[in-house]
Protein backbone atom coordinates (compact mmCIF):
# COMPACT_ATOMS: atom_id res chain seq x y z
CA UNK A 1 0.00 0.00 0.00
CA UNK A 2 1.28 3.64 -0.88
CA UNK A 3 -0.14 6.46 0.93
CA UNK A 4 0.25 9.96 -0.61
CA UNK A 5 -0.99 12.79 2.14
CA UNK A 6 -2.19 16.69 1.09
CA UNK A 7 -1.57 16.08 -2.95
CA UNK A 8 -4.22 16.35 -5.23
CA UNK A 9 -5.29 13.85 -7.33
CA UNK A 10 -4.06 14.93 -10.88
CA UNK A 11 -0.60 15.59 -9.32
CA UNK A 12 -0.92 12.01 -7.95
CA UNK A 13 -1.50 10.18 -11.68
CA UNK A 14 1.96 12.35 -12.75
CA UNK A 15 3.67 10.04 -10.16
CA UNK A 16 5.57 7.29 -11.37
CA UNK A 17 7.21 6.36 -7.71
CA UNK A 18 6.77 7.91 -3.79
CA UNK A 19 8.91 8.86 -1.75
CA UNK A 20 9.74 8.54 1.65
CA UNK A 21 9.32 12.47 2.34
CA UNK A 22 5.81 13.27 0.99
CA UNK A 23 4.62 10.63 3.77
CA UNK A 24 3.44 12.75 6.90
CA UNK A 25 1.23 11.89 10.03
CA UNK A 26 -2.30 13.06 9.15
CA UNK A 27 -3.26 16.66 9.27
CA UNK A 28 -6.18 18.39 10.75
CA UNK A 29 -7.73 18.02 7.20
CA UNK A 30 -6.57 16.81 3.62
CA UNK A 31 -6.58 14.10 0.86
CA UNK A 32 -5.13 10.63 0.87
CA UNK A 33 -4.79 8.60 -1.89
CA UNK A 34 -4.48 4.98 -1.23
CA UNK A 35 -2.21 2.20 -3.86
CA UNK A 36 -2.92 -0.92 -2.36
CA UNK A 37 -0.90 -3.89 -2.90
CA UNK A 38 -0.80 -6.99 -0.35
CA UNK A 39 2.98 -7.50 -0.43
CA UNK A 40 3.73 -4.59 0.68
CA UNK A 41 4.75 -3.56 4.77
CA UNK A 42 3.79 -0.60 5.33
CA UNK A 43 5.39 0.39 8.44
CA UNK A 44 9.28 -0.28 7.07
CA UNK A 45 8.34 1.63 4.45
CA UNK A 46 6.55 4.36 6.38
CA UNK A 47 8.04 4.49 9.73
CA UNK A 48 6.53 8.08 11.08
CA UNK A 49 2.96 7.11 10.85
CA UNK A 50 1.72 5.20 13.83
CA UNK A 51 0.24 2.22 14.40
CA UNK A 52 -3.33 3.19 14.20
CA UNK A 53 -3.05 4.87 11.21
CA UNK A 54 -2.26 1.89 8.96
CA UNK A 55 -4.91 0.22 11.27
CA UNK A 56 -7.18 3.21 10.09
CA UNK A 57 -6.57 2.96 6.57
CA UNK A 58 -6.49 -0.34 5.98
CA UNK A 59 -9.97 -0.54 7.90
CA UNK A 60 -11.30 1.80 5.26
CA UNK A 61 -9.99 -0.09 2.30
CA UNK A 62 -11.29 -3.44 4.05
CA UNK A 63 -14.76 -1.96 4.54
CA UNK A 64 -14.72 -1.40 1.07
CA UNK A 65 -13.92 -4.33 -0.18
CA UNK A 66 -15.73 -6.39 2.01
CA UNK A 67 -19.02 -4.67 2.02
CA UNK A 68 -18.33 -4.35 -1.74
CA UNK A 69 -19.31 -0.45 -1.07
CA UNK A 70 -18.88 2.65 -3.69
CA UNK A 71 -18.39 5.12 -0.94
CA UNK A 72 -17.91 4.86 3.30
CA UNK A 73 -18.42 7.96 5.91
CA UNK A 74 -17.56 8.08 9.56
CA UNK A 75 -16.10 10.08 12.26
CA UNK A 76 -13.29 8.27 14.34
CA UNK A 77 -10.71 9.27 16.50
CA UNK A 78 -7.00 8.92 15.40
CA UNK A 79 -3.89 7.37 17.66
CA UNK A 80 -2.60 11.01 18.27
CA UNK A 81 -6.45 11.75 20.11
CA UNK A 82 -7.53 13.64 16.61
CA UNK A 83 -11.14 13.14 16.05
CA UNK A 84 -11.56 13.27 12.50
CA UNK A 85 -14.57 12.79 9.86
CA UNK A 86 -13.96 11.21 6.83
CA UNK A 87 -15.05 10.31 3.42
CA UNK A 88 -13.56 7.27 1.57
CA UNK A 89 -14.63 5.95 -2.28
CA UNK A 90 -12.66 3.57 -4.73
CA UNK A 91 -10.94 5.82 -7.82
CA UNK A 92 -9.45 4.91 -11.13
CA UNK A 93 -5.58 5.40 -11.27
CA UNK A 94 -4.64 2.94 -13.58
CA UNK A 95 -3.83 0.10 -10.75
CA UNK A 96 -6.59 -2.80 -9.35
CA UNK A 97 -7.11 -0.94 -6.16
CA UNK A 98 -6.67 2.64 -5.68
CA UNK A 99 -8.71 4.68 -3.21
CA UNK A 100 -8.84 8.11 -1.83
CA UNK A 101 -10.21 9.27 1.72
CA UNK A 102 -11.04 13.15 1.88
CA UNK A 103 -11.41 14.04 5.79
CA UNK A 104 -11.51 17.10 8.35
CA UNK A 105 -10.81 17.06 12.14
CA UNK A 106 -13.64 17.38 14.01
CA UNK A 107 -12.34 20.12 15.76
CA UNK A 108 -12.30 23.20 13.06
CA UNK A 109 -15.84 21.77 12.44
CA UNK A 110 -16.82 22.37 16.10
CA UNK A 111 -15.15 25.55 15.96
CA UNK A 112 -17.24 26.37 12.76
CA UNK A 113 -20.24 25.64 14.57
CA UNK A 114 -19.26 27.58 17.54
CA UNK A 115 -18.55 30.71 15.30
CA UNK A 116 -21.99 30.28 13.75
CA UNK A 117 -23.71 29.80 16.76
CA UNK A 118 -22.29 33.09 17.83
CA UNK A 119 -23.12 34.69 15.04
CA UNK A 120 -26.89 33.23 14.86
CA UNK A 121 -27.18 34.29 18.51
CA UNK A 122 -26.30 38.22 17.56
CA UNK A 123 -28.34 38.04 14.46
CA UNK A 124 -31.03 36.59 16.19
CA UNK A 125 -31.06 39.17 18.98
CA UNK A 126 -30.65 42.34 16.77
CA UNK A 127 -33.96 40.80 14.47
CA UNK A 128 -35.99 40.37 17.81
CA UNK A 129 -34.76 44.27 18.95
CA UNK A 130 -35.83 45.70 15.22
CA UNK A 131 -39.23 43.37 15.78
CA UNK A 132 -39.96 45.28 18.67
CA UNK A 133 -39.28 48.35 17.45
CA UNK A 134 -41.24 47.81 14.13
CA UNK A 135 -44.23 46.69 16.20
CA UNK A 136 -43.94 49.35 18.80
CA UNK A 137 -44.13 51.82 16.07
CA UNK A 138 -47.08 49.93 14.39
CA UNK A 139 -48.86 49.70 17.29
CA UNK A 140 -48.41 53.04 18.40
CA UNK A 141 -49.64 54.38 14.73
CA UNK A 142 -52.63 51.78 15.35
CA UNK A 143 -53.32 52.97 18.55
CA UNK A 144 -53.42 56.56 18.48
CA UNK A 145 -56.22 57.19 16.31
CA UNK A 146 -57.89 54.08 18.56
CA UNK A 147 -56.99 56.51 21.42
CA UNK A 148 -58.51 59.72 19.53
CA UNK A 149 -61.99 58.07 18.76
CA UNK A 150 -62.06 56.90 22.20
CA UNK A 151 -61.54 60.49 23.86
CA UNK A 152 -63.93 62.08 20.81
CA UNK A 153 -66.32 59.45 21.84
CA UNK A 154 -66.22 60.48 25.94
CA UNK A 155 -67.21 64.03 25.11
CA UNK A 156 -69.53 62.93 22.91
CA UNK A 157 -71.14 61.29 25.75
CA UNK A 158 -71.32 64.44 27.43
CA UNK A 159 -73.49 65.87 24.81
CA UNK A 160 -70.53 67.57 22.62
CA UNK A 161 -72.09 67.07 19.07
CA UNK A 162 -69.49 68.77 17.34
CA UNK A 163 -66.76 66.09 17.37
CA UNK A 164 -65.91 64.61 14.29
CA UNK A 165 -63.96 60.65 14.94
CA UNK A 166 -61.12 61.19 12.39
CA UNK A 167 -59.22 57.90 10.89
CA UNK A 168 -56.00 57.31 10.70
CA UNK A 169 -53.13 55.64 8.13
CA UNK A 170 -54.96 52.35 7.80
CA UNK A 171 -57.54 50.95 5.77
CA UNK A 172 -59.88 49.55 8.76
CA UNK A 173 -59.54 52.52 10.98
CA UNK A 174 -60.59 54.99 8.60
CA UNK A 175 -63.84 52.21 7.83
CA UNK A 176 -64.05 52.47 11.63
CA UNK A 177 -63.92 56.30 12.00
CA UNK A 178 -66.54 56.24 8.84
CA UNK A 179 -68.97 53.76 10.68
CA UNK A 180 -68.88 56.28 13.87
CA UNK A 181 -69.46 59.24 11.72
CA UNK A 182 -72.16 58.26 10.32
CA UNK A 183 -74.24 56.45 13.38
CA UNK A 184 -73.05 59.98 15.40
CA UNK A 185 -74.66 61.68 12.42
CA UNK A 186 -77.75 59.45 13.39
CA UNK A 187 -77.99 59.64 16.58
CA UNK A 188 -77.89 63.70 16.48
CA UNK A 189 -80.87 63.16 13.77
CA UNK A 190 -82.85 60.66 16.37
CA UNK A 191 -81.96 63.46 19.11
CA UNK A 192 -83.53 66.21 17.07
CA UNK A 193 -86.33 64.16 16.23
CA UNK A 194 -86.93 63.65 20.24
CA UNK A 195 -86.40 66.92 20.58
CA UNK A 196 -89.14 67.53 18.21
CA UNK A 197 -91.54 65.41 18.81
CA UNK A 198 -91.45 66.81 22.98
CA UNK A 199 -91.91 70.25 21.83
CA UNK A 200 -94.42 69.13 19.25
CA UNK A 201 -96.52 67.00 21.41
CA UNK A 202 -95.99 69.37 24.35
CA UNK A 203 -97.58 71.98 22.42
CA UNK A 204 -100.80 69.96 20.68
CA UNK A 205 -101.26 68.91 24.71
CA UNK A 206 -101.29 72.40 25.64
CA UNK A 207 -103.43 73.96 23.15
CA UNK A 208 -106.39 71.40 23.79
CA UNK A 209 -105.89 71.81 27.73
CA UNK A 210 -105.63 74.88 27.58
CA UNK A 211 -109.11 75.52 25.85
CA UNK A 212 -110.92 72.79 27.84
CA UNK A 213 -109.64 74.91 30.67
CA UNK A 214 -111.06 77.71 28.89
CA UNK A 215 -114.51 77.07 28.23
CA UNK A 216 -115.14 74.69 31.17
CA UNK A 217 -114.43 78.16 33.44
CA UNK A 218 -116.89 79.64 30.66
CA UNK A 219 -119.80 77.31 31.49
CA UNK A 220 -118.72 77.73 35.47
CA UNK A 221 -118.87 81.06 35.25
CA UNK A 222 -121.26 82.69 31.97
CA UNK A 223 -123.08 80.04 30.31
CA UNK A 224 -124.27 77.73 32.87
CA UNK A 225 -127.69 78.79 33.35
CA UNK A 226 -127.66 79.44 28.65
CA UNK A 227 -128.47 76.27 27.37
CA UNK A 228 -126.94 77.18 23.70
CA UNK A 229 -124.16 78.47 24.81
CA UNK A 230 -123.52 76.02 27.04
CA UNK A 231 -124.21 73.35 24.65
CA UNK A 232 -121.82 75.40 22.19
CA UNK A 233 -118.93 75.36 24.73
CA UNK A 234 -119.72 71.87 25.71
CA UNK A 235 -119.01 70.88 22.44
CA UNK A 236 -115.88 72.58 22.20
CA UNK A 237 -114.68 70.96 25.06
CA UNK A 238 -115.73 67.53 23.22
CA UNK A 239 -113.72 68.37 20.58
CA UNK A 240 -110.46 68.95 22.14
CA UNK A 241 -111.37 66.25 24.27
CA UNK A 242 -111.68 64.00 20.85
CA UNK A 243 -108.02 65.61 19.85
CA UNK A 244 -106.35 64.99 22.87
CA UNK A 245 -107.36 61.08 22.21
CA UNK A 246 -106.26 60.95 18.92
CA UNK A 247 -103.02 62.23 19.78
CA UNK A 248 -102.52 60.53 22.32
CA UNK A 249 -103.33 57.03 20.41
CA UNK A 250 -101.03 58.53 17.33
CA UNK A 251 -98.33 58.79 19.39
CA UNK A 252 -98.49 55.31 21.30
CA UNK A 253 -99.49 53.92 17.79
CA UNK A 254 -96.28 55.28 16.35
CA UNK A 255 -94.36 54.14 19.27
CA UNK A 256 -95.42 50.42 18.92
CA UNK A 257 -94.72 50.46 15.25
CA UNK A 258 -91.06 51.91 15.54
CA UNK A 259 -90.29 49.62 18.65
CA UNK A 260 -91.83 46.28 16.64
CA UNK A 261 -94.11 45.68 19.75
CA UNK A 262 -97.39 45.91 17.59
CA UNK A 263 -97.86 42.42 15.79
CA UNK A 264 -98.77 42.49 11.94
CA UNK A 265 -101.40 39.70 11.14
CA UNK A 266 -100.59 39.40 6.99
CA UNK A 267 -103.11 37.34 5.21
CA UNK A 268 -104.84 37.79 1.70
CA UNK A 269 -106.43 41.08 0.91
CA UNK A 270 -108.55 42.22 -1.95
CA UNK A 271 -106.54 45.80 -2.06
CA UNK A 272 -109.23 47.34 -5.13
CA UNK A 273 -112.27 46.95 -1.71
CA UNK A 274 -110.19 48.19 0.63
CA UNK A 275 -109.60 51.43 -0.84
CA UNK A 276 -113.05 51.99 -2.25
CA UNK A 277 -114.27 51.54 1.77
CA UNK A 278 -111.24 53.78 2.81
CA UNK A 279 -112.34 56.49 0.16
CA UNK A 280 -115.90 56.03 1.43
CA UNK A 281 -115.32 57.03 5.09
CA UNK A 282 -114.48 60.48 3.31
CA UNK A 283 -117.48 61.14 1.47
CA UNK A 284 -119.27 63.05 4.17
CA UNK A 285 -116.51 65.60 4.33
CA UNK A 286 -115.88 65.75 0.42
CA UNK A 287 -119.48 66.68 0.30
CA UNK A 288 -119.93 68.77 2.62
CA UNK A 289 -116.75 70.96 2.26
CA UNK A 290 -116.98 70.90 -1.98
CA UNK A 291 -114.08 69.05 -2.75
CA UNK A 292 -113.49 66.50 -5.50
CA UNK A 293 -111.97 63.02 -5.31
CA UNK A 294 -111.96 61.17 -8.58
CA UNK A 295 -110.87 57.88 -8.46
CA UNK A 296 -109.53 54.86 -11.07
CA UNK A 297 -109.69 51.86 -9.41
CA UNK A 298 -108.56 48.37 -10.75
CA UNK A 299 -110.73 45.67 -9.67
CA UNK A 300 -109.56 42.21 -7.61
CA UNK A 301 -106.02 43.53 -6.81
CA UNK A 302 -104.95 41.08 -4.30
CA UNK A 303 -101.95 41.65 -1.69
CA UNK A 304 -100.73 39.75 1.36
CA UNK A 305 -100.72 42.47 4.25
CA UNK A 306 -102.21 43.29 7.66
CA UNK A 307 -105.47 44.54 6.38
CA UNK A 308 -106.12 46.76 9.47
CA UNK A 309 -102.74 48.87 9.42
CA UNK A 310 -102.68 49.16 5.09
CA UNK A 311 -106.07 50.91 5.53
CA UNK A 312 -104.53 52.87 8.25
CA UNK A 313 -102.03 54.00 5.53
CA UNK A 314 -104.24 54.39 3.23
CA UNK A 315 -106.66 56.58 5.22
CA UNK A 316 -103.61 58.38 6.44
CA UNK A 317 -102.47 59.39 2.64
CA UNK A 318 -106.29 60.36 1.56
CA UNK A 319 -106.85 62.63 5.03
CA UNK A 320 -103.17 63.99 3.96
CA UNK A 321 -104.08 65.34 0.35
CA UNK A 322 -107.47 66.64 1.32
CA UNK A 323 -105.94 68.83 4.10
CA UNK A 324 -103.50 69.80 2.06
CA UNK A 325 -105.75 70.13 -1.73
CA UNK A 326 -104.58 73.29 -3.36
CA UNK A 327 -107.47 75.99 -4.46
CA UNK A 328 -109.27 73.77 -6.77
CA UNK A 329 -109.76 71.20 -3.78
CA UNK A 330 -109.30 67.98 -6.09
CA UNK A 331 -107.50 64.89 -4.68
CA UNK A 332 -106.91 61.49 -7.39
CA UNK A 333 -106.54 58.37 -5.63
CA UNK A 334 -105.32 55.28 -9.02
CA UNK A 335 -105.05 52.03 -7.78
CA UNK A 336 -103.31 50.39 -11.24
CA UNK A 337 -101.64 46.75 -11.80
CA UNK A 338 -98.95 46.76 -14.07
CA UNK A 339 -97.42 42.88 -13.85
CA UNK A 340 -96.82 41.21 -10.64
CA UNK A 341 -96.94 45.34 -8.98
CA UNK A 342 -100.09 47.65 -7.79
CA UNK A 343 -99.47 51.15 -8.01
CA UNK A 344 -101.30 53.25 -5.77
CA UNK A 345 -100.64 56.73 -5.66
CA UNK A 346 -102.89 59.68 -3.71
CA UNK A 347 -102.56 63.10 -5.79
CA UNK A 348 -103.46 66.10 -4.17
CA UNK A 349 -103.30 70.08 -6.12
CA UNK A 350 -102.06 72.11 -3.81
CA UNK A 351 -99.09 74.00 -3.34
CA UNK A 352 -96.36 71.01 -3.35
CA UNK A 353 -93.11 70.85 -0.90
CA UNK A 354 -90.15 72.28 -0.97
CA UNK A 355 -87.16 70.29 -2.24
CA UNK A 356 -85.11 70.38 0.99
CA UNK A 357 -88.05 69.01 2.68
CA UNK A 358 -89.39 65.80 0.73
CA UNK A 359 -87.09 63.63 2.30
CA UNK A 360 -87.49 64.70 5.92
CA UNK A 361 -91.70 64.35 5.66
CA UNK A 362 -91.89 61.16 6.63
CA UNK A 363 -89.16 61.47 9.63
CA UNK A 364 -90.23 64.49 11.46
CA UNK A 365 -93.24 65.06 13.65
CA UNK A 366 -93.97 67.72 11.43
CA UNK A 367 -97.13 70.21 9.18
CA UNK A 368 -95.62 71.22 6.32
CA UNK A 369 -97.84 73.93 6.33
CA UNK A 370 -100.27 75.45 8.75
CA UNK A 371 -101.67 77.74 6.41
CA UNK A 372 -104.15 75.44 5.49
CA UNK A 373 -107.34 74.60 7.13
CA UNK A 374 -107.89 71.57 7.73
CA UNK A 375 -110.51 69.49 6.67
CA UNK A 376 -109.78 65.79 8.29
CA UNK A 377 -108.55 65.75 11.74
CA UNK A 378 -105.49 64.95 12.39
CA UNK A 379 -102.07 65.22 14.19
CA UNK A 380 -99.24 65.72 12.14
CA UNK A 381 -97.84 62.17 12.99
CA UNK A 382 -99.82 60.21 10.00
CA UNK A 383 -96.65 60.36 7.89
CA UNK A 384 -94.48 59.01 10.10
CA UNK A 385 -97.28 55.99 10.66
CA UNK A 386 -97.32 55.28 7.45
CA UNK A 387 -93.50 55.10 7.39
CA UNK A 388 -93.60 52.59 9.82
CA UNK A 389 -95.77 50.59 8.60
CA UNK A 390 -95.08 50.29 4.95
CA UNK A 391 -91.23 50.01 6.04
CA UNK A 392 -92.12 46.94 8.57
CA UNK A 393 -93.93 45.47 5.20
CA UNK A 394 -90.92 45.95 2.94
CA UNK A 395 -92.61 48.13 0.52
CA UNK A 396 -91.89 50.85 -1.90
CA UNK A 397 -93.15 53.89 -1.17
CA UNK A 398 -92.42 57.84 -2.12
CA UNK A 399 -93.44 60.73 -2.54
CA UNK A 400 -93.07 63.09 -6.20
CA UNK A 401 -93.93 66.98 -5.21
CA UNK A 402 -93.09 70.65 -7.06
CA UNK A 403 -93.87 73.46 -5.38
CA UNK A 404 -96.76 74.90 -7.11
CA UNK A 405 -97.50 71.69 -8.37
CA UNK A 406 -98.80 69.56 -6.02
CA UNK A 407 -97.62 66.33 -4.57
CA UNK A 408 -98.39 62.43 -5.45
CA UNK A 409 -97.77 59.72 -2.70
CA UNK A 410 -96.96 56.15 -3.83
CA UNK A 411 -97.31 53.04 -2.50
CA UNK A 412 -95.86 50.05 -4.84
CA UNK A 413 -97.80 46.49 -3.29
CA UNK A 414 -96.67 43.04 -4.53
CA UNK A 415 -99.70 41.80 -6.08
CA UNK A 416 -100.59 37.94 -5.39
CA UNK A 417 -101.27 35.49 -8.95
CA UNK A 418 -105.14 35.63 -8.28
CA UNK A 419 -105.42 39.12 -9.27
CA UNK A 420 -107.50 40.19 -11.93
CA UNK A 421 -107.10 44.25 -13.01
CA UNK A 422 -109.38 46.03 -15.12
CA UNK A 423 -110.98 49.34 -14.08
CA UNK A 424 -113.13 48.80 -11.17
CA UNK A 425 -116.76 50.98 -10.78
CA UNK A 426 -116.46 54.38 -10.77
Amino acid sequence: MNIYADLLVEDIEEEQEVKEEHVKPLTDSGVIVIHFRESDDLRVIYPRLENADYDFLRSIVSTLNVADKEAVSNEVTLSSGMNIFYTARRIDLGAADDYIVLYTSMSSVEDAVAVLRKQLFTVAVIVILCSLFISYIIAERISRPIDDMSAMADKWSKGDETIRFKGGSYTEIDELANALNKAKTEVNKTNKLQRDLMANVSHDLKTPLTMIKAYAEMIKDISGNNKEKRDKHTQVIIDESDRLTLLVNDILNLSKLQSDADRFELKKVNLSVLVEAVLYRFDAVVNERGYKLEREIDKDVYVFVDEKKIEEVIYNLVGNAINYAGEGKTVKVFLKLNGDNASLEVIDDGKGIDSEKIQTIWDRYLRYSETHQRAVKGTGLGLSIVKAILDHHNLEYGVISKEGLGSNFYVVFKVLPESVGGEGDE
